[in-house]
């Protein structure tokens, strides 16, 4: 990606630490997290709706969803986008998991995939990291992750930052897919989020980009 955003640099910097410390003490796994997102931009708008649940705990087996729009202003039914990626996974060791699972977009259709996870939660500091290989429909490997970082103020409020990657790649062809990186910078309220957002998208093999400055509310259950 050669155009550098400030806001991916500043939050990048300040989780540097935070995922070296991670990685050398994990916690219990038992990650709980459900929440929704709408970020209205620029030039789009978006929404994004995340479920990471255990619902076989003795087991530690839990789904995994993740569901995004996105719509721009001239309502050409063309540039919509919509994507859904849910996988089930069974949880080895220290985070690390095995999944399986099918992603749906308005591009694409439907797809199947396999890939490992790694998963940390904390109050402060979460990560989720997932490589993929689609291997019904399509012969694709893929790298997604999110981090959040959220250090506190006091008992109601705290810094929220976050940034999420995603870079798909098609073997079939030699040369770049799809890629993202969403970067979110505010304050969280309770269960509020809130502040600045961009959004940067590329397609194809010749990296179209759509960029999308705006500001967004997030929900977190």
């Amino acid at each position: 990606m050669k155009k550098i955003h400030f806001l991916s640099i500043l939050i990048a910097a300040a989780l540097s630490t935070q995922i070296l410390h991670a990685q050398e003490s994990i916690v219990n796994f038992k990650p709980e997290t459900v929440f929704v997102e709408e970020m209205i931009g620029d030039k789009r708008q978006f929404l994004q709706l995340i479920v990471n649940k255990i619902f076989a705990e003795k087991k530690k087996i839990g789904l995994l969803s993740i569901s995004s729009y996105a719509a721009d202003y001239k309502d050409n039914l063309s540039n919509n986008e919509f994507q859904n990626t849910t996988l089930i996974y069974h949880h080895l060791f220290k985070g690390i998991s095995i999944n399986s699972g099918a992603s749906f977009t308005s591009v694409e259709g439907l797809r199947n995939f396999v890939g490992l996870q790694y998963m940390y939660q904390s109050k402060t500091f979460s990560l989720i990291y997932m490589p993929s290989y689609y291997f019904i429909n399509s012969h694709k490997i893929s790298n997604f992750a999110l981090i959040e970082y959220k250090p506190v103020i006091n008992d109601n409020w705290s810094v929220y930052s976050l940034l999420q990657l995603h870079y798909n790649h098609d073997l079939e062809n030699g040369n770049h897919f799809r890629s993202y990186a969403y970067s979110r910078l505010g304050l969280t309220f309770k269960h509020f989020s809130f502040g600045l957002a961009h959004n940067f998208d590329r397609y194809g093999a010749n990296k179209n980009t759509k960029d999308n400055y705006g500001i967004f509310l997030k929900l977190t259950m």
